[in-house]
């Protein structure tokens, strides 16, 4: 059963169901880069991109189930690997 999951993780990953998801800031916030996202702004974050990003996923080209062996799987940083998104808006195929 494991490997099915590992293959799942990695095809959600290689192949993400939306190519990004939308939110809207409920407050005004400023990211780690400097940039200020105001209240009320709408951000777009690219999936595809965020799961092809080397910096997250090395060889990210590569199919490569082994990235979500259970020793693996605590190296992903957070926030990197979000097929089904994150918060209070998560879709229920999650789960």
């Amino acid at each position: 059963m494991e490997i099915f999951l590992k293959i799942i993780s990695e095809t959600l990953r290689k192949y993400p169901p939306a190519p990004f998801l939308t939110r809207e800031a409920t407050e005004t916030v400023t990211l780690a880069g400097g940039a200020t996202v105001d209240a009320g702004v709408r951000v777009m974050v690219s999936l595809l991109g965020l799961h092809q990003d080397p910096e997250f996923f090395p060889n990210p080209e590569k199919f490569d189930p082994d990235r979500f062996s259970p020793e693996n799987k605590e190296k992903i940083v957070p926030y990197s690997y979000l097929p089904f998104g994150e918060g209070p808006r998560i879709c229920i195929g999650r789960y």
